[in-house]
């Protein structure tokens, strides 16, 4: 089994190829094969990491087979067997790019945090010293390969002599089944109605032996145009826009799949010239494909190129009767402007762009590009060097009263009878809030907001209960310890799924809602009524050390399976945290580290997998420690009010990661507009929100982080057994007890083992070595 643990340093030690140890393994084994002493070879990846499997491209040990199988979870390994054996066909498809060298990605020039020049200890919070450019920009994975191996085919993009087949070993998306499966008949329809295209295709089993099923992916091209290039809009090949999957066919059975894709796929995000989505005008293609490459050949085949034509840098023909071609009149800067809900869509991340900041003094960065692939290349990570204003940025706290227009402090302690059951059901915009919002003391604002490890705090002026909150992007991580009951013990159970790469390799979203029903019944037993997960964050390279959390390089596959496994939980009335929002790529130095990159790539591969289950599944969000550039996630009111408030219209309780450090503070996390409660396992918060009880503007701020927060719990299972008469009564946790307890009996043993060491070290000073020692000292001082 192969973990990541990205705070190695991967330049000494490839942990993603066979070390010597492995090699020699394979040898033996090899050469076990050679003598008849065993038949054939299987090696099954175990890891949620793409392993770099260069050994596979000249089969150097005569492997017969690879079979991926990720983190297995707590029965995945029968299937195993079961796939093995011929039990069951596989239908699985890779979420991630398989290379035969790991750092011919490009963000490998970017993958370990760096240190500002001008650090010095104690100018700046030593955890804001470090930082990471995404100059790869939206070439991520397979939109990176992809996309420059369509410009070496067709001489465009400066592409150099770009070896695709020495590279990538297997494409995203690609995957093999026991038996061959045949696409015909594609068709495509668009409603302007439902601003959708209809795309339909028949699948057919091909062979004569094995049943199985086929996943259908759906992609789309965009026109890379002049205006592109003048502008720094970037475009990759293909990207995935749809997919679908049939149910079990067998040999020489077919079936018709109808799939919907959103033409707002299409648009892409100008950061440098409109400031919002564009629709470029030119020729748009749709493929259904098997795989990223193999669409990427089916509208090469489209648009009439061939090996032939290309002296042979075509590697496969492709079909251009799986293509389907629509043509945009007319430039776009206004259909895509605003979100699904009317909100005017403007950029709001332009301070973690460094091309665009004011708080690097003009320092400038050349961003990956297609229109010069082999100029523009990162090779080594770009300096940045610690300036006057980045520096006042990059302290703990932002928040200034002299930056706010003055308000009246808001009613607190009045006495208007509402109780939390009274709002069930009630709109977030329903004026019965303000009422129930009076009746809070400031101190029940503090305990709600900044006291939630794990658990919503009770409010006893409205009979709000507690919850209970838990960790599980793959389950319920809290069966694995005992924690929870008045005894300190818990009888949880619990099914522990396989890693998110293995949910998304199913591409099948009616299997991630009954997954999300599992989960969801398991925290019903369990009276816990927020679930911490799944994670949505982006394996930007095979080295992140959380990628067994998330799901994909690709944003939309990300989202679209996410969103089915949340809606399933949320019908059972479990609020979902997705974590962690957003930028958590690296785990070294993740508290703290500062990204750069441009807002294109930020809306479109990093933002993007979180939009879909916010805009369709009500998802709550976990925000990370990660800074856009200076700003802290959850500080930042662009993000955190803009886009995900405004533009996504989410509404209800947004957490941070656990509060362990003073920058991930109260104020300037209510006062961006997003966060409505802290995930403390420290008091910085509740230490911190106290000396603002006179300061209206905060108290306004906590006031409507309320409100977040009471909405979700009151439309959620926190509110079961919860009736009109209901009374709560405030009492410790035994859990909060058992910390607290641990705490104490910590601070007594280590007061006990220093006053021991104070001991033993007066003790030692009287000995004759300790005197020898000294005479040594001072003979030699100053030598």
């Amino acid at each position: 089994m192969r973990v990541s643990e990205s705070t190695l340093d991967y330049k000494e030690v490839n942990y993603l190829a066979l070390d010597e140890n492995e090699k020699e393994m394979m040898e033996h084994v090899s050469s076990m094969k050679k003598n008849g002493t065993i038949k054939k070879i299987i090696v099954l990846i175990n890891s949620a990491n793409p392993l770099q499997v260069d050994f596979l491209k000249e089969n150097d040990y005569d492997v017969d087979a690879c079979l991926w199988i990720g983190d297995v979870g707590i029965s995945g390994i029968d299937a195993v067997g079961e796939i093995l054996a011929g039990i069951v066909t596989p239908s699985g498809r890779l979420v991630d790019t398989y290379c035969y060298n790991n750092f011919s990605a490009p963000s490998m020039a970017n993958f370990t945090p760096i240190v500002y020049e001008g650090y010095t200890e104690g100018i700046i919070p030593d955890n804001a010293k470090s930082y990471m450019t995404y100059q790869e920009g939206i070439y991520v994975g397979y939109k990176y390969y992809e996309t420059r191996y369509e410009d070496y085919v067709t001489g465009n993009g400066n592409a150099g002599d770009y070896a695709y087949q020495d590279t990538v070993a297997y494409p995203f998306g690609y995957g093999l089944s026991y038996t061959d499966f045949v696409y015909s008949d594609m068709a495509v329809t668009y409603s302007q109605e439902t601003d959708q295209f209809e795309v339909s295709v028949t699948v057919t089993n091909a062979g004569d032996t094995y049943s199985g099923k086929e996943t259908v992916q759906i992609y789309v091209q965009s026109p890379y145009t002049e205006y592109d290039k003048a502008n720094g809009v970037e475009k990759s090949s293909v990207a995935l826009c749809g997919f679908g999957k049939t149910d079990v066919l067998e040999p020489g059975a077919s079936e018709t799949l109808t799939i919907y894709v959103d033409r707002r796929e299409f648009a892409s995000y100008d950061a440098y010239g409109a400031g919002t989505y564009i629709l470029d005008d030119g020729d748009y293609y749709l493929t259904a494909a098997k795989n990223a490459h193999n669409a990427v050949n089916n509208i090469l085949a489209a648009r009439d190129f061939t090996a032939e034509n290309t002296d042979g840098r075509m590697d496969d023909a492709g079909d251009k009767a799986l293509t389907y071609q629509w043509t945009n009149d007319k430039f776009d800067t206004e259909t895509y402007a605003v979100s699904e809900n009317g909100t005017a869509i403007t950029n709001q991340l332009s301070d973690s762009d460094i091309n665009l900041s004011e708080d690097l003094d003009g320092a400038q960065v050349t961003y990956l590009s297609r229109n010069d692939w082999e100029g523009t290349f990162p090779t080594e990570p770009l300096k940045l060097a610690l300036t006057e204003k980045l520096t006042a940025k990059l302290q703990d706290v932002q928040y200034d009263p002299a930056d706010y227009e003055p308000v009246d402090m808001p009613t607190l302690n009045a006495k208007n009878g509402l109780k939390l059951y009274d709002m069930i059901g009630l709109d977030y915009e329903d004026p019965k809030w303000e009422a129930l919002l009076d009746q809070m003391s400031f101190d029940e604002m503090v305990s709600l907001i900044g006291d939630s490890f794990h658990w919503t705090m009770p409010v006893k002026s409205i009979e709000a209960p507690a919850t209970r909150d838990e960790n599980g992007p793959q389950g319920l991580t809290a069966s694995l310890f005992k924690a929870g009951d008045n005894e300190g013990k818990s009888s949880l159970t619990a099914t522990a799924f396989t890693s998110e790469d293995v949910m998304a390799a199913t591409f099948n979203m009616e299997l991630m809602y009954e997954i999300g029903k599992v989960i969801g019944n398991n925290c019903l037993a369990a009276d816990i009524a927020c679930l911490y997960g799944p994670g949505n964050n982006i394996h930007r390279t095979p080295y992140g050390g959380r990628n067994f959390e998330y799901y994909s390089e690709d944003a939309f596959l990300s989202g679209e399976m996410s969103k089915e496994e949340i809606r399933a939980m949320a019908d059972k009335g479990i609020f979902v945290v997705m974590k962690h929002f957003a930028l958590n790529d690296c785990e070294q130095d993740r508290i703290g580290l500062g990204v750069w990159l441009n807002e294109q790539a930020a809306r479109e591969i990093y933002l993007k997998a979180f939009q879909a289950p916010v805009e369709e599944s009500e998802a709550g969000l976990m925000i990370a420690y990660t800074r856009w550039g200076a700003i802290w996630s959850g500080g930042n009111r662009g993000l955190m009010n803009h886009i995900l408030r405004e533009e996504w219209g989410k509404k209800g309780l947004i957490i941070t990661d656990n509060v362990l450090t003073t920058y991930v503070n109260g104020v300037d996390g209510m006062m961006a507009g997003g966060i409505s409660t802290y995930d403390a396992m420290l008091p910085h918060v509740t230490n911190q929100l106290p000396k603002y009880e006179k300061d209206p503007v905060i108290v306004t701020a906590m006031r409507n982080a309320c409100h977040q927060n009471l909405y979700s719990i009151a439309n959620s299972a926190g509110m079961n057994g919860v009736g009109p008469e209901t009374k709560v009564k405030i009492k410790d946790i035994a859990i909060v007890t058992s910390f607290r307890t641990g705490a104490i009996a910590f601070s007594v043993l280590f007061l006990w083992s220093l006053a021991l060491w104070i001991g033993k070290k007066r003790d030692f000073k009287q000995t004759e070595a300790y005197k020898k020692y000294q005479d040594y000292k001072a003979k030699h001082a100053g030598k």
